[in-house]
């Protein structure tokens, strides 16, 4: 009888409905018994947020510094060798072909970026780092026992231009995942590094090439070169996501339809900031090539600073970088960017009034000053519209081909213009309107991020209401 009624009340508890816990108390009870994050989730999380400076992010500054001297610094300067080429080691080639050799150089460090900027991405930074230093000290002592022209295309063209791709790509793309306050003085202040290769190796070329000979000053700056290059190949360390995370996962040099969905390049404000680019690279070159030439012809024949006025230039560039850039982190980078393009472009148009020494000198100064920061602050506003670090070297890479392009098509144009009209008038309209277009993108820019950021807020205010209502439910 005992065992019957144990059995009863045992089944009666096993046919007793189970309680119903209300909704809010039971998604508590889930929580509980929710498996936490995996540790590593938690550390990759950590890993992709930027540090915003701090010693190990300043190193980087001075790894892309010394890039940056090496890369788009080392190839401003080729004027140098341009005229020793054509007065005494290849006298016998016409001019036009001697700047065949700078022109591939900048050909070869803009549109190098569409193949080491997914490289980069993928993982392969210093792989790059270590061959573009071989590669540039390596065209330099090639370049130093050169007596033919193809010898020297081969080595300083080709070689030289293709490690200095390798060197470029990562001194733009190591500086922003390490910032985001500063991000825009960071890149400025590498930035410098460019206009320092650009006045001081033309210096140090004209100062020993008569003392110690060609061979020999190649030499001694492909060892500065390489000593240089050395020191970011140690001090590097780029700030990516483990290899096969983030959108850099889905890049692919074998499906390009691929790459261009994982990497957003038909992202409205990427191609809008492309084209701005392309403008501002068409239009760079042209004061550079022709700021002499235009002085010894209005008002500084026979004056010997007009030889000096391109180091000026450049020298005037290194405050240029800075400065905008420290505005750039206050009151905006597009906003800077946009204002500081119509400067240039206004900057210019004054040039066609020059006609005397000071003018020539102002013109020098003031060019300097905003060119240098159209350059520094154009990547600056590429990682601003970037969501995803992770793919912002492949975005570098494409854009560096357009920048190619059109530092391969600017001079040339301007050159033909002048030939066909015999007056620099051509020039500086070509040179202004390019420029001007540059601003006119540059805006159109501001736009597109305006009414993006509008269209999202929007979205986020009509979320809000469906979300208490859920809640309440």
């Amino acid at each position: 009888m005992a065992r019957e009624a144990k059995g009863r009340a045992l089944s009666s508890v096993a046919e007793e409905p189970s309680i119903q816990l209300p909704a809010g108390v039971r998604g508590l009870e889930e929580a509980k018994h929710d498996p936490a994050p995996p540790v590593e989730s938690q550390h990759e999380e950590k890993r992709s947020v930027p540090p915003d400076g701090g010693f190990m992010a300043w190193l980087q500054v001075s790894a892309a510094f010394v890039l940056y001297w090496n890369s788009l610094g080392l190839l401003n300067g080729f004027g140098a060798f341009q005229t020793y080429y054509e007065e005494s080691l290849l006298r016998d080639e016409s001019a036009s072909a001697i700047s065949w050799i700078g022109s591939v150089q900048v050909f070869f460090l803009m549109a190098g970026g569409v193949f080491f900027g997914p490289l980069y991405d993928l993982g392969y930074a210093r792989s790059m780092l270590a061959a573009g230093t071989f590669l540039v000290s390596f065209g330099f002592m090639m370049t130093s026992i050169s007596k033919e022209y193809y010898q020297v295309f081969l080595a300083q063209g080709i070689c030289i231009g293709i490690g200095t791709s390798c060197l470029y790509i990562p001194a733009i793309t190591l500086i922003p995942p390490y910032f985001t306050t500063k991000r825009a003085l960071a890149m400025g202040t590498s930035g410098v590094g460019s206009s320092l290769g650009a006045t001081l190796y033309p210096l140090i070329f004209e100062r020993l090439q008569p003392q110690i000979g060609f061979g020999w000053t190649v030499r001694v700056i492909g060892f500065i070169t390489f000593v240089m290059c050395s020191y970011a190949v140690v001090v590097a360390r780029p700030h990516l996501k483990p290899r096969g995370t983030g959108a850099a996962k889905n890049l692919s040099f074998t499906s390009p339809r691929e790459m261009v969905k994982a990497a957003e390049l038909l992202d409205t404000r990427y191609i809008v900031q492309c084209v701005a680019i392309f403008f501002s690279n068409v239009a760079f070159f042209e004061p550079l090539y022709y700021l002499q030439t235009y002085a010894q012809s209005h008002g500084m024949q026979n004056d010997s600073l007009a030889k000096y006025l391109l180091v000026i230039l450049n020298a005037v560039a290194i405050p240029g970088r800075i400065v905008p850039s420290y505005i750039a982190d206050k009151v905006g980078v597009l906003n800077t960017y946009i204002c500081i393009c119509a400067l240039t472009a206004v900057t210019v148009f004054y040039w066609i009034s020059v006609n005397n020494r000071a003018g020539n000198i102002a013109f020098s100064v003031l060019y300097g000053f905003f060119s240098g920061s159209v350059v520094t602050l154009a990547p600056v506003v590429l990682a601003s519209i970037t969501d995803d670090l992770s793919i912002l070297g492949t975005r570098l890479g494409v854009v560096a081909v357009l920048k190619g392009i059109g530092s391969l098509i600017g001079p040339p144009i301007a050159g033909a213009i002048l030939g066909a009209t015999d007056s620099y008038l051509g020039v500086q309209l070509f040179t202004g309107l390019a420029i001007s277009l540059t601003a006119v993108f540059a805006g159109q820019l501001r736009i597109v991020v305006a009414r993006q950021k509008k269209a999202q807020r929007a979205s986020e205010s009509e979320s809000e209401p469906s979300n208490e209502t859920e809640k309440k439910a």
